[in-house]
C-alpha cells in the first residue's frame, strides 16, 4: 500500500512538471501533431507487418502513443 502511494506522489510530480507543455497551446498542439505523425508510421508498420510479434509491438506503441495525447487532461487534475 505504502508503495503504490509513493508511486502515484511521484507520478502525480512529474505530471505537473509538464504543465509548461500542456498548459501552451501552441507548444502541446506542435507535441499532439508529433504524436501524430509517430502513430501514423507505427500504423504503417503494422499494415507491413509480417510477424505476430511485429504486430504486437506496433499496436502496443500505438496504444501508448495515444495515451501520451491524455497527459494534458493528467496534468490539469
Amino acid at each position: 500500500m505504502n508503495n503504490n502511494l509513493n508511486k502515484d506522489q511521484l507520478r502525480k510530480q512529474s505530471v505537473s512538471k509538464l504543465k509548461t507543455l500542456t498548459g501552451t497551446k501552441k507548444q502541446w498542439d506542435a507535441f499532439c501533431d508529433y504524436l501524430d505523425i509517430l502513430i501514423s508510421e507505427q500504423h504503417t508498420k503494422l499494415e507491413k507487418s509480417e510477424s505476430l510479434v511485429a504486430v504486437h509491438r506496433a499496436q502496443g506503441a500505438i496504444d501508448i502513443l495515444r495515451y501520451l495525447k491524455y497527459l494534458k487532461d493528467e496534468a490539469s487534475e
